[in-house]
């Protein structure tokens, strides 16, 4: 006779702990006894309870107990009043344990945990339209600050066009100080030398170098307006 395996031996184990303690859920939950060997995790029509289960464990009730590897018996036994449970077919033929009564429906859990996932997607939304509109304001509030960099930036340049420009006006103004500074002094002489020659109504008269007196102290003028 082989001798059986390590595995198999380990398999069988669980096995019959998953059947176990999904028959301790199937008298807790919905109140009747099934043995642990008769309980199905496919049932029937002739079967007075059935699965309700959550969509990512239905994997698990589309075969039988047998059927199933040592991982799934450890999904099954983890999974019990979380994942799935136990509900009556029918109210009316079920012969309920008076020292087990069922306890919370498992729909009520699912009903709970349906609302509150609903809350959270409100919650997700409310946050996502927050982010959104706090995003929407730094996008304004970034081009707002380009657009005044950018006038700052003109304004900059505008006022360094207006201190050249002035910075010219004074250099020119203070050339033409220096100009006229020069030109009044010439313009007193020229003035003076005018004040010299004599000027009258009668025109202008010159003396001749060449008349004199005997004693050469007189000197005759003559009249530059045309006549000797």
């Amino acid at each position: 006779m082989a001798p059986i395996r390590s595995s198999n031996l380990e398999r069988s184990k669980w096995r019959s702990k998953c059947r176990e303690e999904l028959s301790k859920h199937i008298q807790k939950k919905v109140g009747i006894l099934i043995e642990p060997s008769q309980v199905r995790l496919v049932t029937g029509a002739d079967d007075l309870y059935t699965w309700k289960v959550l969509p990512h464990k239905k994997h698990l009730f589309s075969k039988n107990i047998s059927d199933h590897s040592i991982g799934a018996y450890k999904e099954l036994c983890e999974g019990i009043d979380s994942a799935f449970e136990a509900v009556p077919v029918a109210t009316t033929t079920q012969t309920r344990s008076a020292e087990h009564p069922p306890q919370a429906s498992f729909s009520a859990k699912i009903d709970e945990l349906r609302e509150e996932n609903e809350n959270l997607e409100r919650e997700l939304k409310q946050w996502k339209d927050q982010a959104t509109a706090e995003s929407k304001l730094r996008q304004e509030s970034e081009q707002e600050r380009n657009q005044l960099r950018d006038a700052n930036q003109t304004l900059q340049c505008e006022l360094q066009k207006s201190v050249m420009a002035a910075e010219y006006f004074r250099s020119s103004i203070s050339q033409y100080s220096q100009m006229v500074a020069r030109i009044m002094p010439l313009m007193g002489e020229l003035r003076n030398g005018l004040d010299l020659d004599g000027v009258s109504d009668f025109g202008t008269w010159h003396i001749h170098p060449d008349v004199t007196d005997d004693v050469g102290q007189e000197k005759v003028m003559y009249r530059n307006d045309g006549e000797n």
